[in-house]
């Protein structure tokens, strides 16, 4: 008698663990939601930057598209081949720039402007945006570094200088 209990419990399991693994290759297996620590940023401007962002839309007049807090990798590219591309992706990876002017016509980087708060005095920072002004420099893309909010006219001639000068 013990024999069989023993048999039907091998079997009972036997045929879980087959349900199991068939529900599984189907992508059944769980349907247990997966926790994801993420909420939704309120604001993706600090106060300082979205009040500059605001004389920044009025200086543009409409002329070009501004993107900002635009990471770093979707201005330039990474060329070349080799096992020394991991290395040069890290240096731009988790970095962003304030704001970028784009061409409207193709959607191209025109104009990148930093706004330089009191952080950008720290030595860890200056280093930082040495690079960074490396490497827009390097891709031709001017780079304007500004430390508080101007009136409009004297943003406007600023940004048109360095245009200019590109």
């Amino acid at each position: 008698m013990n024999g069989i209990i023993i048999l039907g419990l091998v079997l009972g399991v036997a045929a879980f663990v087959i349900q199991f693994i068939k529900e599984k290759s189907r992508g059944e297996s769980s349907k247990k939601e997966e926790w994801l620590p993420y909420t939704k940023k309120i604001y993706l401007l600090t106060s300082a930057e979205h009040e500059f962002f605001n004389v920044l839309e009025q200086a543009m007049e409409g002329k070009y598209y501004i993107f900002p807090q635009l990471a770093l990798d979707k201005l330039v590219l990474l060329s070349g081949k080799g096992s020394y591309r991991g290395g040069y992706r890290n240096k731009i990876d988790q970095k962003s720039v304030d704001f970028v002017l784009f061409n409207k016509q193709n959607v191209s980087p025109v104009l990148v402007i930093e706004l330089d708060d009191f952080t950008h005095e720290r030595p860890d920072r200056q280093i930082r945006d040495g690079f960074v002004d490396k490497v827009m420099n390097h891709c031709n893309i001017p780079i304007l570094h500004t430390r508080s909010v101007q009136n409009i006219d004297e943003l406007r001639d600023k940004i048109a200088e360095k245009i200019r000068l590109a």
